[in-house]
C-alpha cells in the first residue's frame, strides 16, 4: 500500500541543539514535509519511509518502491556537485557504487540540492572485524581506487553545480583540505614548534606537484566502502561518501587510506591492492610518503578535535619526522 504521510520522519529539534546549524536544523524537523515535496515531484510510490542513516553532511531516507529500495540523500548544506561528479566518475570507471536515478541542485522545490540513488546494501568495511576479510576488501578497494585514478579531471578541488571548475593547483586543494582537517591552533597543541614549521614546509615542497589533476575520493578509508560478506568471502558493493574535494593527486586517497590509526590488515590490502597493477615509480613513491605524513598529522589533529584516540598517528608522524631528517 503506497503511503502519502511521511510526518513520521519529522524530528523534533531541542532549541539547546547549537551545534546543528539553521540549515540543519530546518532539514531535520521538516524531513517528512519535505521527502512527500520529493516524492510528489518525482511521481514515487513508496510504501515504506524511513530515516536510513544520517552522515556527516546528508540525510539518508529509504523508500520503498513496489520493486526495490531507493536512496533520497538530503543536503542541507552541501550542494551535491562533487558528491554527484564522484558517482558519475564510478560509474565511468566501471566501479560498483551508487546510481543517481534523479538528483536537483538547483534548490526549487526544496531548500537543499538533492539527488534519489538506488540502494546498495551490506555493510562497511569500518565494521568488520576478521582481519582476513578486512584485508581482503582492502585489496579489492585498492584495486578499484587505482582504476579510478585513471580518470583525468578538468580541474583541481571540486566542480560548481553547472559542471564548472575552478582555476585551482592541487596545492591549493591540498592546503584546503589541511585547514579543514587541522584548523588552528589544533597543530600547536599536539605538535612542538619545530614540527609544525616542518608540516608546513613540506606543503611547499615541489615533490607534492601534481600536474594532471584525476577524480580521487578524497576521504578515502574503512568507512567509505560497502561490502558484503559470505562466510569467509567478502565482495565490494560499492565506494561511497566521497569527500568535500573530488579531484586532485589519487596518490592522496592512498596516502589518506593508510593513516596509521586504522588496521594494519586494511593498511597491508589496500597498498598490495593498489599497486597490484603496478608498483609505484620512485617520484610516486617519494609523493606518496610526504602525503601520507601529511594526512597522518592532519587525522591526529582531526581526531583530537573530536575527542578520538589520536596517538597512532601522532607517533607515526614523529617516526616519519624523523626518517626524512635522518634521510
Amino acid at each position: 500500500m503506497m503511503i502519502t504521510d511521511f510526518r513520521h520522519l519529522n524530528h523534533t529539534v531541542s532549541p539547546a541543539a547549537s551545534e546543528l546549524s539553521e540549515a540543519w536544523q530546518r532539514s531535520l524537523s521538516r524531513l517528512g514535509d519535505y521527502t512527500a515535496i520529493v516524492v510528489r515531484a518525482l511521481n514515487l510510490r513508496p510504501q515504506a519511509a524511513k530515516l536510513y542513516r544520517q552522515t556527516e553532511h546528508h540525510l539518508l531516507v529509504r523508500l520503498t518502491l513496489p520493486g526495490e529500495h531507493v536512496i533520497l540523500r538530503i543536503s542541507p548544506e552541501d550542494d551535491l556537485a562533487a558528491h554527484t561528479t564522484f558517482l558519475r566518475g564510478l560509474a565511468l570507471s566501471g566501479i560498483p557504487g551508487a546510481r543517481i536515478i534523479q538528483r536537483d541542485l538547483s534548490k526549487t522545490f526544496v531548500p537543499f540540492a538533492y539527488t534519489l540513488e538506488s540502494f546498495v546494501a551490506g555493510q562497511t568495511a569500518a565494521e568488520l572485524h576478521d582481519e582476513h576479510l578486512l584485508y581482503g576488501i582492502a585489496r579489492q578497494a585498492g584495486r578499484a581506487l587505482r582504476r579510478l585514478h585513471r580518470q583525468t579531471m578538468p580541474g583541481a578541488g571540486r566542480p560548481t553545480i553547472n559542471g564548472r571548475w575552478p582555476r585551482l593547483s592541487w596545492r591549493h586543494v591540498l592546503i584546503a583540505i589541511g585547514q579543514r582537517l587541522a584548523s588552528l591552533p589544533t597543530p600547536q597543541l599536539i605538535f612542538n614548534p619545530e614540527e609544525v614549521a616542518t608540516l608546513q614546509t613540506i606543503l611547499q615542497d615541489p615533490r607534492i606537484d601534481c600536474a594532471v589533476p584525476v577524480l580521487m575520493h578524497g576521504n578515502f578509508g574503512p568507512q567509505a566502502v560497502r561490502c558484503t560478506v559470505g562466510g569467509q568471502h567478502v565482495h565490494l558493493e560499492a565506494l561511497e561518501e566521497p569527500g568535500w574535494f573530488v579531484s586532485g593527486d589519487g596518490l592522496f586517497d592512498l596516502a589518506f587510506g593508510m593513516r596509521a590509526h586504522l588496521p594494519a590488515a586494511w593498511r597491508e590490502g589496500l597498498y598490495e591492492g593498489y599497486c597490484s597493477a603496478g608498483m609505484l615509480d620512485p617520484a610516486e613513491t617519494e609523493r606518496f610518503h610526504l602525503l601520507r605524513l601529511l594526512s597522518c598529522a592532519w587525522s591526529a589533529c582531526d581526531r583530537y578535535a573530536h575527542g578520538l584516540p589520536h596517538e597512532q598517528d601522532v607517533e607515526e608522524v614523529r617516526r616519519m619526522l624523523a626518517s626524512v631528517a635522518s634521510g
